[in-house]
């Protein structure tokens, strides 16, 4: 910008040389008869000051000079938008809505007429809900019914306090009650039979404390008759001791090791019995968590299952509410009298929706799509009307088409959607806007300062000059 600056200057100074002669004759001459009325007055040395330091002339250069350099501050300064032309048609935006009743049902109360016009999520009319309710509030007590459940399942299976929900509590007490009252019943059964496994175990432990005394003795016994024995054997050789007694003896022996015997197996019975009895403490508790647990895994998907049907049914008593889903006006009623029969999907109302904005589907040259973009200003003229008188709509560009397209003669564009962002409905009133008519869309890429535009052929020349093949 500073190098162009000094150019200019240097040009306005070579230019201002060449003219400045003819200027101060021109000003001589425009200034002659005033200087000879003032000579017939003033001494000659005051004329020959007049003709050396004219005044005119200083101020009318100057004058043209500040101007010419508040004109470049100015067009250095001022912006202008840069936009990115194309031409296009309003199309429909929206269709008339046809509104419909999914589940169908008998009419309990009509709010609107034909002709009317409503807003937004407007309340139309309003189908009998109690079928719908009834079904609601028995998948809710069934809901409940199952946390309940669930909570003492939940206890049981974790050997956990149980606790239940509030929303139980508050909203299902009857169900709260039963399933606190089985959990303590199933915990009374669980007691039960662990009680018996241990009494079992016990017995057991009592059963092998005897055996082991009795093996005690019973080894005591055989060491002192197997020490008998060996005391007398060699008294038989001297006569001392007959045979029979050698041979007493020798039963009395075998007996002592048979009774011993017999208490070490009966040790190593009961040894097992008790492991058993541990064992079967260790089933009872685990097959009842187990059984607990399995049966907490088919209440959480019913609980599931309900929590989705659970929605579907809520939508069901929300829809017995036939709402606007647009703004617009009433163009027909298809029932009119309370009582009608809704069937299912077929049209209740006809709404001719009240279009605020205008949607314009515009053809953009593929060489200005890189600097358009969702979300930039856009300015609608309509052809059908003088942009002088009438004015331009305020546009949004909303869409922009994926990948070029190809016109009638095969030239490639852009589909760029525009819409407009104030509310149009009054001046498409009083303008009778269509679809189908013609637009010029001009769309805010940016901004350039007017020196830019004006400078942009001399650089560009200086660019692209004696370049050419």
């Amino acid at each position: 910008m500073n190098r162009l600056l000094r150019s200019v200057g240097q040009s306005m100074q070579s230019v201002r040389l060449r003219v400045a002669p003819w200027l101060d004759k021109l000003m001589q001459w425009a200034s002659g008869r005033e200087l000879a009325d003032r000579i017939d007055f003033a001494a000659d040395a005051e004329w020959a000051r007049l003709q050396q330091h004219p005044a005119r002339p200083r101020l009318f250069i100057l004058s043209s000079l500040g101007l010419l350099f508040s004109a470049l501050a100015w067009a250095a300064l001022a912006e202008i938008d840069e936009v990115a032309r194309g031409e296009g048609k309003v199309v429909p935006s929206f269709q008339n809505q046809h509104i419909q009743s999914l589940d169908g049902g008998i009419v309990e109360q009509i709010l609107v007429r034909e002709g009317q016009k409503v807003a937004q999520n407007q309340l139309l009319l309003r189908i009998d809900s109690t079928r719908a309710e009834s079904s609601l509030q028995e998948n809710r007590a069934q809901y409940l019914a199952l946390q309940a459940k669930a909570a003492r399942l939940r206890a049981l299976a974790n050997a956990q306090a149980f606790e239940m929900p509030e929303v139980v509590l508050r909203d299902a007490p009857e169900a709260a009650r039963q399933e606190t009252a089985l959990f303590h019943s199933r915990q009374t059964e669980l007691n039960a039979s662990l009680s018996i496994a241990r009494a079992q175990r016990g017995q057991r432990q009592q059963e092998l404390t005897e055996v082991r005394a009795r093996l005690e003795q019973a080894e005591q016994h055989f060491r002192l008759v197997q020490q008998e024995w060996e005391v007398t054997v060699p008294l038989k050789a001297s006569g001392a001791v007959s045979e029979v007694d050698l041979m007493r003896l020798e039963r009395d022996v075998a007996r002592a090791r048979g009774e011993r015997d017999a208490a070490r197996a009966q040790t190593a019975r009961l040894q097992a019995s008790i492991g058993e009895a541990a064992r079967k403490i260790e089933e009872v508790e685990l097959s009842f968590r187990n059984a607990a647990s399995s049966e907490l895994s088919e209440v959480m998907a019913r609980l599931d299952s309900l929590s989705a049907g659970h929605i579907a049914l809520q939508d069901k008593v929300r829809v017995t509410e036939v709402r606007a889903p647009v703004a617009g006006e009433i163009k027909r009623l298809y029932l009119n009298t309370v009582g009608s029969v809704v069937q299912p999907g077929k049209d209740i109302v006809e709404l001719v929706p009240a279009e605020d904005a205008l949607l314009v589907e515009a053809r953009v040259s593929p060489r200005d799509i890189a600097f358009i973009h969702p979300g930039q200003a856009a300015r609608l003229r309509f052809t059908a009307y003088d942009h002088t008188v009438y004015g331009a709509l305020d546009g949004e560009v909303r869409e922009i088409s994926a990948d070029s397209l190809s016109d009638e003669k095969g030239l490639p564009y852009y589909l760029v959607k525009v819409r407009t962002r104030t509310p149009a409905g009054d001046k498409r009133k009083a303008w009778r806007i269509i679809p189908g008519m013609v637009v010029e869309v001009d769309i805010v890429t940016g901004h350039k300062s007017i020196l830019s535009y004006l400078t942009k052929p001399i650089l560009r020349a200086k660019t692209e000059s004696l370049t050419e093949r």
